[in-house]
């Protein structure tokens, strides 16, 4: 970067010892000050923004910069700043470098934080990397660089990054993102070793230690260790018994392994908590059917459908007993609604065409059965409903 001679009143070239360095941010300042001043010749330097610091973001993005050289300068941190000193030769001082203070480190990762959440992720990342080279807090770093790597899909390189986060010291943000991304790729059984490790590390609260046992439940249970899963998700329930997942959770790997009545219990507690939790209701449908009762898995699978209509595991279910109890007004209903707002397959909506047809609505089942043959023409089923529609008409 090229400096110029600079008078800071008139705006005009002046003294040899006054320097003028043309930036957009006080980020693109601490940039060259710790990358680029190394074989510089002055130890201070009189700074102008030219462009207010608003121009990088967009309307609704928080507002975030590096902390100015000057502590003085952050009052002012959101308007441009002029920044001046006298000058002095750098022989006669040793020269300065950017270095991150440790009194500055949460005020740095905040600001990154923002940045990286307003997808800055370039401008977060040399904030990570000034902390990491300042030898302060390495593990705030590494936490932020890997969730850098994470957003820009580079997941071998976060999750290293993660690792050698927890590895300096334990901390609640490397944990979770090492887990999380574990899980994304399938590496269950390390992400549960990863928590039971943050468990035993980590000050956390009640509630923390909850969310974490259900996460390891989840990865046993997706393993197939079924009693580990089980014990994880009564110790979270141990410590938040009234979460309605975690009871959602443990009657889902109930009723996965033929324990019907203890699954029943766990959906019903689990809705006792939270009505509006449409897998305990697809769960309770479940479990009536295990039971031979149709007609209240029919009322629990629509009362799913009524918390979240695109439940497709409710919806199938639900035409299913329909079928079966020869009720079909509800689950006609429930479909036309479906199939307005989620993806449909060829089959779902013959399902479709025949619940109008046993309503008496036989026009929307002719232009159900024609919207299949134009998806799958060879759809046999929607020709033969077709004809028998037009023999009856």
């Amino acid at each position: 970067m090229m400096f110029e001679n600079f008078d800071p009143v008139t705006n005009s070239p002046s003294s040899e010892n006054t320097r003028f360095f043309p930036v957009s941010s006080l980020e693109e300042v601490a940039v060259h000050l710790r990358d680029n001043d190394e074989e510089g010749r002055y130890e201070h330097y009189l700074v102008q923004i030219k462009h207010p610091l608003t121009k990088t973001y967009s309307s609704d993005t928080p507002k975030a910069i590096l902390p100015p050289p000057f502590p003085a300068a952050r009052a002012k941190a959101q308007e441009p700043v002029a920044i001046e000193s006298t000058l002095k030769p750098r022989d006669e001082a040793p020269a300065p470098s950017f270095k991150a203070e440790k009194d500055d480190i949460p005020y740095l990762s905040e600001n990154a934080d923002l940045l990286l959440s307003a997808g800055e992720i370039n401008l977060a990342r040399n904030i990570y990397r000034a902390i990491l080279k300042s030898g302060e807090s390495s593990e705030i770093a590494y936490a932020g660089l890997a969730a850098c790597s994470d957003r820009e899909g580079l997941i071998e390189q976060a999750i290293q990054f993660a690792r050698d986060s927890v590895a300096f010291a334990p901390n609640k943000r490397g944990y979770q993102i090492l887990s999380q991304l574990l899980i994304q790729q399938g590496q269950d059984q390390d992400a549960s070793q990863v928590l039971s490790r943050a468990l035993r590390a980590l000050e956390l609260s009640a509630q923390e230690k909850a969310e974490y046992h259900k996460t390891i439940g989840n990865c046993m249970a997706r393993l197939g260790q079924n009693q580990e899963a089980e014990r994880s998700y009564k110790k979270a329930l141990e410590l938040s018994p009234a979460s309605d997942e975690v009871q959602s959770n443990l009657g889902s790997l109930y009723l996965e392994q033929g324990q019907i009545a203890e699954a029943k219990r766990c959906y019903q507690d689990s809705i006792a908590s939270n009505p509006a939790n449409d897998k305990a209701w697809v769960g309770l449908g479940l479990c009536h059917v295990s039971e031979g009762d149709k007609e209240s898995a029919h009322e629990a699978f629509a009362r799913s459908l009524e918390k979240n209509l695109r439940n497709s595991t409710a919806i199938f279910h639900l035409v299913k007993c329909a079928y079966e109890i020869k009720k079909y007004s509800t689950a006609e209903k429930m479909l036309s609604n479906y199939v307005e707002v989620a993806p449909v397959s060829p089959s779902l909506l013959y399902s479709l065409a025949g619940l109008q047809f046993h309503v008496g609505k036989k026009k929307e089942a002719s232009v159900t059965a024609r919207r299949i043959l134009q998806i799958k023409g060879d759809h046999q089923g929607a020709r033969d409903l077709m004809s028998r529609i037009e023999a009856e008409s």
